[in-house]
């Protein structure tokens, strides 16, 4: 067994959350429940490309200094840019805070 391979949800383990650099996986509730409800909606596998990340690595990457990726709050989710307005819609039904689309990046930023 892979470390933080812990099933929480119906469709998502701790691992997709961790930090690729340290492992390590801070995961508001809220997130993970907002995230299960947009998966039951959406009907298909959210890919999670970007989950918690430590101070390190989140200026590896260009994130902002008060980034919600930080606190355990956002995820990057992968989505084909000819899709994106959909996955808003229904991320903002699902109750999401801001969502940030990166079109032709192929991913959609959701926090809460």
């Amino acid at each position: 067994m892979k470390v933080n391979d812990i099933r929480l949800t119906e469709n998502f383990k701790l691992r997709e959350f961790e930090c690729p650099c340290c492992k390590t996986v801070k995961l508001h509730p809220l997130l993970l429940e907002r995230l299960q409800q947009l998966r039951n909606i959406w009907q298909k596998p959210l890919v999670i490309t970007s989950g918690y990340r430590c101070e390190k690595h989140n200026t590896e990457v260009g994130g902002v200094p008060r980034s919600k990726h930080l606190q355990g709050r956002a995820v990057d989710v992968k989505v084909p840019a000819s899709r994106q307005e959909e996955f808003k819609q229904l991320a903002e039904s699902s109750g999401f805070s801001k969502i940030i689309l990166y079109g032709e990046r192929g991913f959609v930023h959701v926090e809460t």
